[in-house]
């Protein structure tokens, strides 16, 4: 299997030249008395390979176990990246012949800037509050919140995270669909442009009107 992803990476060298190939490695660890620390590898196998384009926009992988690709600055759109992810998808599928496709997903990561001396409440509607006792000044924070999505059959991750010698708060919205009985390739793409619509909705409607403005 892993010689025919192989394969399959040498015939796309020309737009994709770069090539780091994946592991996967998994161990044991034992402390503790009466026994001396011990070490013990349990798997060490390559899983894959990571492909970089030459114009560095593109980085998809082919492993064993999925297909990933992702798009990086500067960004085009939903339209472009469902046609290159089409087109990758069909290379790796032919390569490895997978029996059913469990699980798909989006994700899309944002940098917001924040407005020195403005309080989070200015800029974002999905927030978090500080116990009106303590201190309100703050110096990082890490906020999860996973959203089911029923008419889409999804489930969102939402994630801020914020650090405080930055001005910048990371937005990640990770929309994404489980079906173990699998799904169908026909409906794939479809169902990806209804984790769009999931997206869609939890950037606009995490941020105040006054920020939106802003990003126009």
């Amino acid at each position: 299997m892993t010689a025919a992803l192989k394969a399959a990476c040498e015939e796309m060298a020309a737009e994709f030249p770069s090539r780091m190939e994946l592991w996967r490695w998994a161990g044991q660890i034992s402390l503790g008395p009466p026994a001396s620390p011990s070490i013990s590898t349990a798997v060490d196998e390559p899983r894959g390979f990571l492909l970089r384009s030459t114009d560095e926009r593109w980085v998809v992988q082919f492993r064993l176990d999925g297909f990933t690709l992702s798009r990086l600055q500067p960004y085009g759109t939903w339209d472009e990246l469902k046609v290159k992810a089409s087109a990758l998808w069909a290379k790796y599928a032919e390569a490895v012949k997978p029996t059913r496709i469990v699980r798909i997903a989006s994700r899309f990561i944002n940098r917001v800037q924040l407005p020195i001396g403005e309080s989070f409440e200015k800029t974002f509607l999905t927030n978090f509050v500080i116990g009106p006792t303590l201190p309100q000044s703050v110096a990082g924070y890490l906020l999860r919140v996973v959203i089911p999505f029923e008419e889409h059959n999804a489930v969102a991750i939402l994630t801020q995270s914020f650090e405080g010698n930055s001005t910048d708060c990371i937005l990640d919205l990770d929309a994404f669909s489980e079906q173990p009985q699998g799904i169908a390739e026909s409906e794939m793409w479809g169902r990806f442009d209804g984790l769009r619509e999931v997206k869609n909705r939890l950037f606009f409607g995490s941020f105040t009107e006054a920020a939106l403005e802003r990003f126009k």
